[in-house]
């Protein structure tokens, strides 16, 4: 016998089933895709437009023509064309020789389309602008020289680096920022950029001049009290590296073994620096009271640069302190070079 279920029942599980597949399988149209779709007026417009810029750059006005891109991909960057015409637009600047423009539109599209297939032709635009706006800031108002500023070619560089950090010219934009500054005796430029350069491009081609570079200018930025030695065992440390890395293949080696004898020299000279700072902070110590003080110091200095004419003094003086001392001493061990060398 079949019981009859309650209509109310029955209609409550008639609306707890899932509606059909066909209807489920259909959501409602989404009002928000139809707001972003460009309407084909604003298609047509934007067409129109890179049309026109496309017939001005034809006819050598490059001003206007980048103009009119600018409106396409500015007023409508939904457009198929607003692409090209953002990169065209940069193009323009470049043939019109307005390089700081250009490479401010070159990197815009670069922060703005950065997996482009152009990434490469702006990259080398960047590189190349970079370049010649260090150079033309260096010939200043009318090749005289004055006014001069290569800042913006640095900043070009600079920007470029960092939008792309894995890039083709990366490390060349690096390189030139560091021989820049090297050149200008700006040493604190220098060494970030070239710095950079080691740390993150283990594979750059200049690798061994960037060493070199930043060895010379820790070299020449010898700063603060006579003292103080820091940027001295810098130099000390990326010139033995040079040599050593340089040195690994013979043939390697034997083309720049000029470089190579002049990084040992520069060791050798440092080493002598070395010394005489110690002679020095001796010398502070015994006007000051401090004789044993002034003895550790000299006695240092032997054991480390004993071989240089300043360590031989270095040497001299110790035993002549020790005997006012009253202190035997124990034979010097053989000099020893001291500061690891960077990787």
């Amino acid at each position: 016998m079949n019981a009859r279920l309650p209509a109310a029942l029955l209609a409550a599980l008639l609306a707890a089933l899932p509606a059909a597949a066909g209807c489920a399988s259909t959501p409602p149209p989404d009002p928000s895709a139809r707001q972003n779709a460009p309407d084909p007026g604003s298609l047509a417009e934007a067409e129109a437009l890179f049309d026109r810029a496309v017939a001005a750059r034809e006819k050598g006005d490059w001003s206007g023509a980048r103009s009119l891109y600018k409106d396409v991909y500015e007023d409508f960057p939904a457009s198929p064309l607003a692409e090209e015409a953002q990169f065209q637009a940069a193009e323009c600047a470049y043939g019109a020789e307005r390089y700081a423009a250009a490479a401010e539109l070159f990197s815009k599209y670069i922060e703005d389309r950065p997996l482009s297939s152009r990434v490469e032709i702006v990259e080398k635009r960047l590189y190349d602008i970079g370049n010649y706006l260090i150079e033309d800031g260096k010939r200043g108002l009318w090749g005289l020289g004055i006014f001069t500023s290569s800042a913006e070619g640095v900043t070009v560089l600079r920007r470029m680096a960092t939008l792309l950090p894995t890039g083709q010219y990366a490390d060349d934009a690096l390189m030139r920022i560091g021989r820049h500054y090297a050149e200008d005796r700006d040493f604190d430029g220098a060494e970030l950029a070239l710095d950079e350069l080691l740390k993150n491009h283990p594979f750059s081609e200049w690798r061994l001049e960037a060493r070199f570079l930043l060895a010379w200018t820790y070299r020449r930025d010898n700063r603060g009290p006579e003292y103080d030695g820091e940027s001295l065992r810098r130099a000390r440390a990326h010139f033995l590296a040079y040599a050593e890395q340089a040195s690994r293949d013979p043939d390697r080696a034997a083309e720049y073994a000029d470089r190579i004898g002049a990084a040992r020299e520069e060791v050798a000279a440092i080493d002598a620096d070395f010394a005489r700072k110690a002679l020095a902070r001796a010398r502070f110590y015994r006007r000051s009271g401090r004789p044993s003080a002034a003895l550790f110091v000299l006695e240092e200095a032997v054991r480390q640069w004993g071989a240089t004419e300043p360590g031989k003094e270095c040497a001299r003086q110790a035993e002549e302190l020790s005997r006012e001392l009253g202190i035997a001493r124990a034979p010097a061990p053989a000099p020893a070079g001291t500061g690891d060398a960077p990787r």
